[in-house]
């Protein structure tokens, strides 16, 4: 192999992840297990062992224990360390900011909580159909619903630096605009549904449609970007619905074209057509969370073919982890080794020179998220005292 570009001296910007459990620092082994499968809770879990993701995560956190890599032994010695154990941590590896989708999980630990414990800046990312799920319990007709629905998104506007739509697991990527009577009927059900005790989960197409359309006013009128999950993630999604090639549309529609668009997870396994698509959209960036971590080492591959098509300006790093804190560390060192083998296999054959190899690294790893979300470009904290 080519050698690697080191980014190790490099900062971080973790541009989607999500919150730490309430009590990261007791864990059992079964929802330990569970961070490294997107399987539903238990069913993968005589397989989840023998994941590479979980066996080089054990690994190293074991390692940053001084313990032996068996579950029993890292989840016993993680609450010694403690808080400071994991500020170390984060230090080191120079995470100097996060962006939290506080959509997922229902119950986590507050943003106000991890910026206490954590010496980094801690920003929060709107999820637009927690906000929509919520608002159902007040039973109110269509109209003001929605009226409701565009009130919350503005004010989230005002302290979040994106919001974000998983309409993607919902009803797919092909959004359309739909009649009044549609969507009042798809409102009308849900409705019904909710004040007989049902499922709050909304899935009705016409209604989830025109939220996004709702949410990609309020992305253009206060310019926030809106992050859109794309390509694979939990079972409940039907992944052909998930390509982003979907949004076309939308990305033709002139009424959209100054919001900034976030593609999530390198749409895997459409990463050619994310980059594509990041070559020849303005709008449109490509966050590279959930696939970095779980194809590891094997996320080289598309990792070259990204950067060799889409502009380095364009793509953001992310994680897309959430429960233990030692665990966001462990993989920006991944991410950093992963985009510096990337790069330099771009080098050797004359793509980029090294200089500009370094730059991009910079850029994806940092630059690019400072720039499109408009976060201060200050570094690490110290006191664990972050700005919103």
């Amino acid at each position: 192999m080519p050698p690697a570009i080191d980014l190790s001296d490099l900062a971080v910007v973790d541009g989607h992840c999500h919150p730490f459990f309430v009590d990261p620092w007791r864990v059992a082994p079964d929802r330990f297990a569970n961070l490294f499968s997107e399987g539903r809770p238990g069913a993968m879990a005589a397989h989840i062992p023998h994941v590479a993701y979980y066996r080089r995560a054990l690994r190293g956190l074991a390692e940053g224990l001084g313990v032996e890599p068996t579950v029993e032994a890292v989840l016993a010695r993680r609450p010694v360390g403690g808080r400071q154990a994991a500020r170390r941590l984060w230090a080191e590896q120079r995470i100097t900011a996060l962006l939290v989708d506080t959509g997922y999980p229902a119950e986590a630990m507050s943003l106000v909580e991890m910026r206490e414990l954590l010496p980094c800046r801690v920003h929060e990312v709107f999820r637009i159909e927690t906000c929509a799920e919520a608002l159902l319990a007040r039973a109110l007709p269509w109209e003001e619903f929605r009226e409701a629905f565009r009130s919350e998104l503005r004010a989230a506007a005002t302290r979040c630096v994106a919001l974000k739509t998983i309409v993607a697991y919902r009803s797919g990527l092909a959004l359309r605009d739909w009649a009044e009577a549609d969507v009042a009927e798809s409102y009308r059900r849900v409705s019904a549904r909710v004040r007989g005790g049902g499922s709050r989960r909304l899935t009705e197409k016409p209604l989830l449609d025109t939220l996004v359309a709702e949410a990609l006013e309020v992305a253009r009128s206060t310019g926030r970007p809106l992050q859109l999950h794309t390509g694979f993630g939990d079972p409940d999604i039907d992944l052909i619905q998930a390509n982003p090639l979907l949004l076309r549309p939308i990305l033709e529609d002139p009424r959209w074209a100054s919001v900034r668009l976030v593609l999530l997870h390198l749409a895997y396994p459409y990463a050619r057509e994310v980059a594509f698509m990041a070559a020849v959209w303005p709008q449109v960036h490509v966050d590279l969370s959930l696939a970095l971590p779980f194809l590891g080492a094997g996320s080289v591959s598309p990792l070259i073919e990204t950067l060799a098509l889409a502009p380095a300006s364009k793509l953001l790093y992310g994680s897309d982890v959430s429960g233990i804190p030692e665990l966001f560390p462990l993989v920006a060192a991944w991410a950093r080794e992963a985009l510096g083998e990337a790069l330099g296999w771009l080098v050797e054959r004359g793509q980029l020179r090294a200089d500009e190899a370094r730059d991009a690294g910079r850029r994806i790893l940092a630059g690019n998220a400072l720039a499109l979300y408009g976060l201060p470009a200050a570094g690490p904290l110290e006191g664990g005292t972050a700005a919103a």
